[in-house]
């Protein structure tokens, strides 16, 4: 496997949690863990509040998985987002979902590939992590049936391609020269108005259609798993989308459809798979204290 950070070093992951969403994010990265057994991998959580339980399960993973390199807490920076919006539809949004913006300025690597915590891998990621930015600064999947998103904020007089944030596969060097950081902050603060997908939004804005289109199968949407979308706007993505039904490598649980949530008018399709790598999990916790 080629190395994007140096000879020999892992995979770089970045999160943002809190308590609500630790034992998922744990989850997740399990799930990550487990795919992917000869691959390396380190882990940094910007850290909401976290409880000493829930640092001390993630912090577990090192000693359980030989993969497992390290489990780093970053500290918010929560004084930089006081005006922005945290309202959304569809969806519970808190202000940490805006600490993403942040990461790339605080860990010093080439390449980062950043997850929400409600999502589950299910297969291998060192085409991701390999994957070819062609020179851009972020490589992302497009977010099914949001076509007239950056029009709807006055980005783009015409429909554009508008991508999901829940999986970033970054650049930190174009990320830094560009200003990313700062120019999104700018916007969540002086016009949180127009966000309505809070940070996606900003960043969305900023990039413009301007970002390196990645494989759906690498952020599944719950959308596109249930038929509830518009489907692309080319006939490359319409492909890609088609791939990521028949083969998803990463399953993303968006909206309301969490499978720790008992609803039954959000009930995922794929939700078995996330109580699989729950299992796993428990497993190796008990194997590991016995």
């Amino acid at each position: 496997m080629k190395k994007l950070n140096g000879v020999g070093d892992p995979i770089t992951i970045a999160s943002t949690t809190d308590n609500n969403m630790a034992i998922p994010l744990v989850i997740n990265y399990t799930s990550l863990l487990c795919n992917n057994p000869h691959t390396d991998f380190e882990f940094f959580v910007v850290n909401d509040h976290l409880k000493r339980s829930n640092k001390n399960l993630m912090m577990s993973l090192q000693r359980i998985f030989e993969n497992c390199r390290l489990v780093k807490f970053l500290d918010p920076h929560e004084e930089r987002y006081q005006q922005a919006n945290t309202d959304a539809p569809n969806s519970v949004i808190k202000r940490n979902t805006y600490y993403r913006i942040d990461i790339p300025e605080e860990i010093k690597r080439p390449r980062i590939l950043y997850l929400d915590a409600d999502m589950i891998c299910d297969g291998d990621i060192t085409g991701l992590w390999q994957a070819d930015l062609g020179g851009k600064v972020i490589g992302a999947v497009e977010n099914a049936g949001y076509l007239d998103r950056l029009r709807e904020m006055g980005v783009s007089e015409k429909p554009g391609r508008y991508f999901n944030a829940g999986l970033l596969l970054i650049d930190t060097k174009k990320w830094k020269e560009q200003g990313i950081s700062q120019r999104a902050r700018n916007l969540a603060n002086d016009h949180p108005e127009i966000l309505r997908f809070q940070d996606q939004d900003a960043l969305n804005a900023i990039f413009n259609g301007d970002w390196q289109s990645l494989p759906s199968k690498y952020n599944v949407q719950s959308n596109l798993v249930k038929g509830k979308y518009r489907k692309s706007g080319t006939e490359s993505g319409r492909r890609s989308q088609q791939e990521a039904l028949e083969q998803p490598v990463i399953i993303h649980y968006t909206n309301f459809d969490k499978p720790w949530l008992i609803r039954n008018d959000h009930l995922h399709p794929l939700r078995s798979l996330y109580d699989e790598y729950q299992n796993k999990l428990l497993n190796q916790l008990a194997h590991y204290v016995n």
